[in-house]
């Protein structure tokens, strides 16, 4: 496929290095952990030069728009982007996630980001914001996936092999009357099991293994380190390392039931847990380090968890953007 048939609009060249920023603020303004000054320095970008205009609207004529995200900032200055003649074109999604991973040099191809994209989009099962999954594989054993999730499986004749590419998911593993291994594929390692039930949350930088029942192998993907885990042990691993095992925390175990089970854990840190279920993002004041929260919370009502946190602590939401929550302490609070 050529570049004119591609673009064919071609009246305005756009340097590479610039639509590989327009791809990078795509990926960015999607993540997970996007904040409040993100959104104001992709603003401050796009307002800098017609150019990043230009190369936004490149994007959006290929279907990767951001109408999606409701943000005070963000959609009037979209809005403001005059739309070129090639977005009379139809295409598809996954046309351009193809096209990104295998090609075009013009939206950064290389990025990690994007193929982690790529390899979401393609998954053979993924779960959204706030959404839980039960799978049932055919000898009887259990997967469930977590919020902001996405799996594949290989399951044949000679292995049940579970890839998680994003998230993290709860497995209860089955006797095989036919004797294959099962494994878990991961970023960090490869898992693999010894009659188990088991945990495993992929971070940014780093893996979590959480055992409940049984014991589970886990040699690390670069320095091929190993170790292993019993009842009631977890551990912290990465590509090149494996920390020290530590007691079952059953954060990792409680969300399989619908709950966040927390005692005394500093409020930044809950509020980031909570965050993976909640429909925009929650930010926070760094003075409310010091506070903690102790209690059994739904992970499907997170506003009803934010409200009930308001009235058990000194704290103050502020929830004037649909999208951004913030919690700082009250006002007459030191």
């Amino acid at each position: 496929m050529s570049n004119k048939s591609l673009f064919p609009d071609q009246s305005h060249q756009i340097p590479i290095h610039i639509s590989q920023q327009a791809t990078e603020w795509y990926v960015k303004l999607q993540a997970d952990n996007v904040t409040e000054q993100d959104f104001i320095a992709f603003e401050r970008w796009l307002n800098i030069n017609t150019l990043h205009q230009q190369a936004w609207q490149r994007l959006e004529d290929f279907g990767l728009s951001l109408a999606h995200i409701k943000h005070p900032l963000l959609q009037p200055a979209l809005s403001a982007i005059e739309p070129s003649q090639s977005s009379k074109q139809a295409y598809t999604l996954k046309s351009i996630l193809w096209l990104m991973l295998f090609g075009s040099s013009m939206f950064g191809l290389y990025h990690a980001q994007q193929q982690q994209l790529w390899q979401q989009w393609q998954a053979d099962y993924k779960t959204r914001t706030g959404e839980q999954r039960h799978i049932t594989l055919a000898d009887g054993s259990q997967i469930i996936l977590n919020t902001n999730t996405a799996i594949n499986i290989i399951y044949d004749d000679k292995q049940r092999r579970i890839e998680l590419i994003k998230g993290e998911i709860h497995i209860d593993v089955l006797t095989d009357t036919k004797h294959r291994p099962f494994s878990v594929h991961n970023r960090d390692g490869v898992m693999q099991d010894i009659g188990t039930t088991f945990n495993v949350r992929q971070y940014d930088d780093h893996s979590v293994l959480a055992v409940s029942e049984g014991e589970v192998k886990i040699t690390t993907q670069h320095s091929k380190q190993v170790a292993h885990l019993l009842a009631n042990q977890q551990i912290v691993f990465s590509k090149t390392a494996i920390q020290n095992i530590q007691a079952l925390d059953r954060i990792y175990t409680a969300w399989t039931k619908g709950t966040l089970n927390v005692y005394k854990m500093p409020l930044p840190q809950f509020l980031n847990e909570l965050n993976r279920y909640h429909h925009g993002s929650i930010g926070y004041d760094k003075n409310i380090q010091h506070l903690e929260v102790s209690g059994v919370f739904p992970v499907q009502d997170s506003e009803k968890v934010l409200q009930a946190l308001q009235h058990g602590l000194p704290i103050k939401l502020n929830s004037q953007f649909f999208y951004w929550t913030k919690i700082s302490l009250q006002d007459d609070q030191p």
